[in-house]
């Protein structure tokens, strides 16, 4: 990624959710934890370090990263084709494709998330307008996901169009991130 810390702390996904924390730098800032006493929750622990073990083995075996941006790219092609083939208006982030998400372009954007996770719902699917991919993610689960986004699509397209979105809407809107604590 291009990206050289003078120091980086890890921790649970070090060891897939088991506890565990790594903390690597350059010497200057490594040796000078040679003159301070460090304690740590995970001090006895021994199910962390086997754990990061079999992950980084795994990460590297599977390829993970790159399996897992295939799936992001994935989802956020859906997302563009869909939208496009229902006309509606979505600004899908162009970063990094393992963490995926997107935004409707319209006066109610937060009413359409609303929806779209209220009507992914209603095909099987807990989905917002996020998308962060795992290694559980395969060709076939992306696939229904897929027709599930197009049915959902296909049916915010009518109900954009008939401006209907509130009477459809079964709780109230999303809140925009952090709105909540703005009050």
């Amino acid at each position: 990624m291009g990206v050289n810390p003078d120091i980086a702390v890890f921790a649970k996904a070090l060891g897939n959710g088991h506890p565990i924390g790594a903390i690597i730098g350059i010497p200057e800032f490594m040796d000078s934890a040679k003159y301070s006493f460090i304690s740590s929750t995970y001090w006895t622990e021994r199910v962390g370090p086997a754990a990061a073990l079999a992950v980084l083995e795994e990460m590297s075996r599977a390829n993970v990263p790159e399996y897992i941006a295939g799936i992001g790219q994935d989802v956020k092609d859906t997302w563009k084709e869909t939208a496009q083939k229902h006309k509606i208006s979505v600004n899908i982030d162009d970063g990094f494709p393992c963490l995926s998400q997107f935004a409707f372009i319209h006066k109610q954007s937060q009413e359409l998330k609303t929806l779209f996770t209220q009507f992914m719902l209603e095909e099987g699917f807990l989905a917002g307008t996020g998308f962060y991919p795992s290694m559980a993610h395969n060709a076939e689960i992306i696939r229904k996901y897929g027709l599930a986004v197009d049915r959902v699509f296909g049916k915010l397209s009518k109900i954009i169009e008939t401006d209907s979105i509130a009477k459809r809407m079964t709780g109230p809107a999303a809140q925009k991130t952090f709105a909540r604590l703005l009050k």
